[in-house]
């Protein structure tokens, strides 16, 4: 029983470890982004209750805070689809999750901005 728990924590730290933390790292990237994003969306369609130094429209500055997460989400974006390019796997897996971080990060978006709204 010893030698089948030895094989498996050996195999757990090679090879599951290492892939739940970078996936763990991609998400909380993407969850920060599109936190961002989501915040610039809102202050951009409400005139919030916040007065911005007086002298800025929040239109834009809620755009210039929505440009800030897009960014943010790009950087993430190509960093994850560069670790992917370096794993040597099909092209098809690697357009399957470029599709599924597009998707999940609009969803990610509208999901706060709805939660945001029932205020």
């Amino acid at each position: 029983m010893a030698q089948v728990r030895a094989k498996w924590l050996a195999f757990y730290s090679e090879h599951v470890e290492p892939v739940s933390k970078e996936i763990f790292s991609h998400v909380e990237k993407m969850i920060i982004g599109t936190l961002i994003v989501s915040a610039g969306a809102h202050v951009s369609s409400n005139e919030p209750a916040v007065v911005l130094f007086g002298y800025l429209r929040h239109g834009l500055v809620g755009r210039g805070v929505m440009l800030f997460g897009v960014i943010l989400l790009l950087l993430n974006f190509v960093d994850g689809l560069y670790k992917l390019a370096k794993l040597n796997w099909h092209l098809a897996y690697q357009l399957l999750m470029t599709i599924l971080y597009i998707a999940l990060s609009v969803r990610l978006i509208q999901l706060i901005l709805a939660f945001r709204g029932g205020e």
